[in-house]
């Protein structure tokens, strides 16, 4: 279906229904882009399952909340085709070296989902663990 083969940029948006979650991730495997996918649930454990296959496919993974430019203070990157245009040797390096990162909204619900997953250690990406 063409709108697997196409990079999304709003205002419009797809939005398709599918069996099992593999479906998706399966589509984000096989596509030439990787910018953003936003999750949204309740259960620490499904979106901890989530995280890690995603963070391999996109450099933005949104929790509880819509893909979107900015805020500023974090980076604008893409994997795959979606780095396409990097040019010089220092940007080329570091799309070598692409950060991801997870994100959602500051609310309750969702401090207490990430807590779950963080004292849980569910998500081998997302996590406090940091080498010095």
């Amino acid at each position: 279906m063409r709108i697997f083969e196409e990079e999304q940029f709003g205002p419009v948006v797809p939005i398709l229904a599918f069996d099992n979650v593999e479906e998706p991730i399966s589509y984000m495997v096989t596509s030439q882009y990787g910018q953003q996918v936003s999750i949204f649930g309740k259960d620490a454990g499904e979106i901890a399952n989530l995280i890690d296959p995603l963070v391999n496919q996109v450099c933005r993974v949104n929790i509880n909340t819509k893909c979107q430019r900015g805020p500023d203070v974090y980076p604008f990157n893409g994997r795959k085709d979606s780095a396409e245009g990097t040019l010089s040797v220092n940007d080329a390096l570091r799309v070598f070296s692409i950060r991801t990162m997870v994100a959602t909204r500051d609310t309750e619900d969702n401090r207490a989902l990430f807590t779950s997953i963080l004292e849980d250690r569910s998500s081998n990406f997302l996590s406090t663990d940091f080498i010095l």
